[in-house]
C-alpha cells in the first residue's frame, strides 16, 4: 500500500495523552498524496489497551478474509519495520488510510434528502459488520467514515463475535444503551442505541453533556428526550425507536429502520 520507510514520521505520536498513558500511539503520515494512520501499542503498560488493541487486529483479520466492505484499504506490520525501539511494541502494528468523517459537516449545510442519504450510508455499513457475525460495540459519529462515496467503520477494539458476548464489557458512557447500565451483555440493540445517539447529535448539532458516569446513566435510564428541529422532526418517530429505553421495545434490528425510513425516500 506504500513505502514503510517512514521513520522520521513516527517521531511525534498525535492521540491524547491519556490515551498515550496507556501505551496506544496514534501518527498520522504522508506517502505522496496519500495520508495513512499508524495506529500501535506500546508493551507493559497497560494490559487492558494491550488486550483491546490485538482484538482490533484479529477483527480486521477476520473481516478481511470475509472480503466485506466495512474496511478502509489498511495493512498489519511488524512494528520491526516502522520503528527504531520497536522492542517497546507489540510486534504487530495497524496502518489505515486516511478518509473523511461521514458525519463531520453540520446536518443544516444538507438538503433532507442528503441528511437522509448520510443516514442509510450509516445504517448499512453497520448492517453489514452485523451480518457477518460482529457488533462494534462502541459505536461513536467518527468511527463512520467516508472514502469516495463509500463508507466505511473504523476502531474494532470492542467488537465481538455475536455468538461470543458476555456483560463484562467497555463502552463510552455516552452512547451506552441504558441495559448496558444495568450490566447486561451488548447486543444488536446496544449498536442501534449508539447510533441513535450519535444520530442525535448530529441532526440537532447539539453535543450531549453529562459530568459522570452516573450522570450519564440517569440521562440515558430516565431522561433522555428526542426532539430534533424543524428540517428533520420527520425523523422523530424513528429515532424514538432506536433510542427506546426498554430494550424489547427498541428497533430489533437494522432492517426495521431501514424499513421505517424508506417513506421517505
Amino acid at each position: 500500500m506504500f513505502n514503510l520507510d517512514i521513520r522520521d514520521q513516527l517521531q511525534s505520536a498525535c492521540n491524547s495523552l491519556h490515551s498515550q498513558s496507556l501505551g496506544r500511539r496514534l501518527y498520522q503520515i504522508q506517502q505522496g498524496e496519500s495520508r495513512y494512520w499508524v495506529k500501535a501499542q506500546l508493551f507493559g503498560l497497560n494490559s487492558i489497551s494491550e488486550q483491546a488493541f490485538l482484538n482490533e487486529l484479529h477483527v480486521y483479520q477476520q473481516l478481511a478474509r470475509q472480503k466485506t466492505k466495512i474496511l478502509l484499504p489498511f495493512e498489519i506490520v511488524d512494528s520491526q519495520t516502522l520503528f527504531n525501539d520497536a522492542e517497546q511494541y507489540l510486534q504487530p502494528t495497524l496502518i489505515i488510510q486516511h478518509s473523511t468523517m461521514l458525519f463531520e459537516q453540520s446536518s443544516i449545510h444538507f438538503s433532507r434528502a442528503e441528511v437522509l442519504h448520510r443516514l442509510l450510508k450509516s445504517l448499512d455499513v453497520v448492517s453489514d459488520l452485523h451480518q457477518v457475525g460482529y457488533l462494534h460495540g462502541d459505536l461513536k459519529a467518527e468511527h463512520f467514515r467516508l472514502n469516495g462515496k463509500q463508507c466505511y467503520l473504523i476502531d474494532f477494539e470492542q467488537a465481538t463475535l455475536l455468538d461470543q458476548l458476555n456483560p463484562h464489557h467497555s463502552a463510552t458512557p455516552r452512547y451506552m444503551a441504558p441495559e448496558l447500565f444495568h450490566a447486561e451483555a451488548k447486543s444488536i440493540q446496544s449498536d442501534i442505541y449508539a447510533l441513535g445517539i450519535i444520530w442525535l447529535e448530529w441532526l440537532t448539532q447539539q453535543r450531549l453533556q453529562e459530568k459522570s458516569y452516573m450522570d450519564w446513566a440517569y440521562l440515558h435510564c430516565q431522561h433522555l428526550q428526542v426532539q430534533l428541529p424543524e428540517p428533520f422532526e420527520r425523523f422523530e418517530p424513528v429515532l424514538s425507536v432506536m433510542l427506546h429505553k426498554i430494550k424489547a421495545h427498541r428497533a430489533a434490528n437494522i432492517n426495521e429502520i431501514k424499513q421505517r425510513l424508506s417513506e421517505f425516500v
